[in-house]
């Protein structure tokens, strides 16, 4: 064998032995590492400040050792999840800006028939008459009448508007209606709305006048007293008053 092609074959038993180097330290810890991360957060692990350390660890694999291929795959493997995960980010906060915009655009203005329906309950069910979305046309139905629309109402923050129902002050709604006494009642298109504490309660109603007695039970008025009779005294040696007549003495019998 010539010099030379002692030296290739040296040089290619050299290589050889270099290509079947045992597993690598730094390879297994950061396998672990990432099995971990990966376990408990999937897709997040990506964005963990702990997954550095595992790259770091990486690109210490010895090119010798048989997990040097390994490492390569995992490398690429956590550069695409980084990506993949930068790019989700981005989307998320392109829809939470989005989301944003449209609620403060659409604030102020609220639909009185989407509350209603919001506030009705599952099908089903039967609705509460007196709760939101009850018919006042009914409610009126029922009970006679009793209620009555007062002024019309501006809500203040939702804008919505409608009209106040009071119920009437009289004792037969009271006994028909009494959840409703000292409550007013929001009502939207003919549904009710809200019902809240009634801010003017009507006045309490005047007590009833006092009979009169009849003409016949009448008191009488007591009589007036006779009138007192002067009494005037004259001695004898005074002159007569005015109008007075002198009493003659009655004769003296024999």
């Amino acid at each position: 064998m010539s010099r030379r092609a002692a030296i290739c074959f040296v040089a290619l038993t050299l290589a050889g032995c270099r290509r079947t180097t045992g597993p690598d330290e730094s390879y297994q810890q950061a396998a672990a590492i990432y099995q971990q991360l990966y376990s408990t957060q999937l897709d997040d692990a990506y964005g963990d400040p702990r997954m550095d350390e595992v790259v770091s660890l990486l690109h210490k694999v010895d090119p010798r050792s048989v997990d040097a291929q390994p490492a390569e795959a995992m490398l690429g493997t956590i550069q695409r999840g980084r990506e993949e995960l930068a790019r989700q980010h981005a989307e998320r906060e392109k829809m939470a800006a989005a989301a944003a915009q449209s609620a403060t655009s659409s604030a102020g203005r609220i639909d009185p028939e989407q509350v209603l329906a919001a506030a009705n309950v599952d099908a089903g069910q039967p609705q509460d008459p007196f709760g939101p979305g009850g018919s006042v046309a009914e409610l009126n139905k029922q009970s006679g009448g009793c209620l009555q629309d007062s002024e019309p109402f501006n809500e203040q923050g939702t804008g919505v508007t409608g009209t106040v129902y009071r119920m009437s002050p009289t004792d037969p709604c009271k006994a028909k209606l009494p959840g409703l006494v000292g409550q007013i009642v929001l009502v939207v298109n003919g549904k009710i709305y809200r019902r809240v504490a009634d801010p003017r309660p009507p006045a309490p109603p005047p007590p009833p006048a006092p009979a009169k007695a009849p003409a016949s039970q009448a008191a009488k008025a007591p009589p007036k007293p006779p009138a007192e009779q002067q009494v005037q005294v004259v001695y004898p040696g005074q002159p007569m008053p005015e109008g007075m007549v002198p009493v003659t003495p009655p004769p003296q019998q024999q």
